[in-house]
Parts: C-alpha cells; sequence; structure tokens
C-alpha cells in the first residue's frame, strides 16, 4: 500500500467521518425538505415548480419534499442508507435536468454544481455504508469487508 493511503478497513476515524458526512448531507436535505413545506406554504413551492416546468408540481413538490426531509432523517440515522441515497440521487439528477442544466456549471449562476456536489457524497455514501454509529450497522450487523466476504461463502 501507498504510504499516503489510509487502509479503509483500520481507519481508526472511519465510523465518525461517515457519520459526519452523513449527518451533513441529511440535515441539507432536512432543511431544503421543510422548506418546500413551509415557505411560506406548500402551495408556493408547488406554484415554483410548475414554473420551472416540472411536471405535475401538484403530485410531485410534495413528494419531493417528504423525500428530502424523511431521507435526510433516516440519512441522519444511518437508516437504509444506499436506498436512500440512490432515491436522493434521481432527485438531484431530476433537479439538474428540470431545473440548473442550461444554466451552466456554477451555482452562483443557477448551475448545476451543488445538485452534483449532494451526488457525489450520497454515492460515496451509498457504496461505503453507513458506518458503526447507524441504525444499519444495528439491524444488520457490521458492514466491514471482511463480514461481506465472509457472508458471499
Amino acid at each position: 500500500m501507498h504510504p499516503t493511503q489510509t487502509p479503509y478497513t483500520e481507519n481508526p476515524l472511519r465510523a465518525i467521518i461517515l457519520l459526519a458526512c452523513r449527518a451533513a448531507l441529511g440535515v441539507i436535505f432536512i432543511a431544503h425538505g421543510w422548506s418546500k413545506f413551509t415557505a411560506p406554504t406548500i402551495q408556493a413551492a408547488i406554484k415554483q415548480f410548475a414554473s420551472w416546468g416540472i411536471p405535475y408540481p401538484e403530485l410531485v413538490t410534495p413528494l419531493v419534499a417528504a423525500l428530502e426531509v424523511l431521507g435526510g432523517a433516516c440519512l441522519v440515522l444511518g437508516a437504509y442508507t444506499w436506498v436512500v441515497c440512490v432515491l436522493l440521487s434521481l432527485e438531484m439528477a431530476g433537479a439538474i435536468w428540470f431545473l440548473h442544466r442550461h444554466n451552466g456549471l456554477l451555482v452562483g449562476a443557477g448551475g448545476w454544481e451543488y445538485c452534483a456536489a449532494l451526488i457525489a457524497g450520497l454515492m460515496s455514501l451509498s457504496i461505503a455504508s453507513a458506518g458503526q454509529f447507524s441504525y444499519d450497522a444495528w439491524a444488520n450487523g457490521d458492514d466491514s469487508p471482511k463480514r461481506r466476504t465472509s457472508r458471499r461463502r
């Protein structure tokens, strides 16, 4: 192993780093979902989604808001992590497609960089696992590479 690489299974901070990443992403999604329900109302968010050309805004807006709030809470808890990461990544891909793709890269110009960064974080978590301090680890046991290998046999 190269001296600059951190061994995945031997990193003593792995569980804390994964918890911090999950919490940061979860809080971001909770805040964005909650704002769709409350700023000032879900009806205003529905009108905004309609103005962006998002199909079926009366159905999609509350579903997106609920996914963000519930998915964010699941991330904070480390519950159903890879499923939530995939669903939120698909939502962010939809945001890029319907809202940001014509605005370039930079978020200051309405671009897609923020959504892409969220997708990168979510996909990283989906393959790294929720970590030791999570509902997933409590419910399913440790998700170390050694345990994954032993389950295949």
